[in-house]
């Protein structure tokens, strides 16, 4: 397949810079993510064979690329640098969490462990199914069905404890 990248980050950009900041909780990473992951498109597009793998292979090099990210030396190296201000004005709870025109149930996804954070936002931000999100992530469709299911108690839970249900 021939792969133009200018219309594939049309069409996928939006959703991997969201994939990436739900995986990292910071802005400024995630962009640095998404110029990583085109880079590798554009490196590796030889290999693509169809518009479906794509965009699965767009997703599981953006997740991939996210906990390389912050799990490298450096990224734990540099974490807490500045004054406490400074710290909670570098992530993206600046970005996203604090926001007055973010939602209840955005800041509740954001507040959940990663392995739930991931499932719930390829099921529900881009609509996936729970096959096509256990291929990508190469797990068993039971255990993403266990992790949504989770996923949704620990929101229910933080939504009810914001509206005192």
């Amino acid at each position: 397949m021939d792969i133009d990248i200018e219309r594939a980050v049309r069409t996928y950009g939006d959703m991997v810079l969201r994939l990436a900041v739900v995986n990292t909780n910071n802005q400024t990473e995630a962009e640095d993510i998404f110029q990583e992951v085109f880079l590798k498109l554009f490196r590796h597009q030889n290999s693509i064979i169809s518009e479906e793998h794509l965009k699965a292979w767009l997703i599981r090099v953006t997740i991939n690329q996210s906990h390389s990210h912050t799990r490298s030396l450096w990224n734990k190296l540099t974490r807490g640098f500045g004054d406490k201000e400074d710290i909670k004005d570098e992530g993206a709870e600046n970005e996203l969490l604090n926001k007055e025109s973010t939602s209840d149930l955005t800041r509740a996804v954001m507040s959940l462990p990663l392995k739930y954070r991931d499932v719930i936002h390829l099921y529900y931000y881009e609509e996936l199914s729970i096959k096509e999100i256990a291929d990508i992530k190469g797990e068993k469709e039971a255990t993403i069905k266990t992790r949504l299911a989770r996923g949704r108690k620990l929101i229910e839970g933080e939504i009810g404890e914001v509206y005192g249900l």
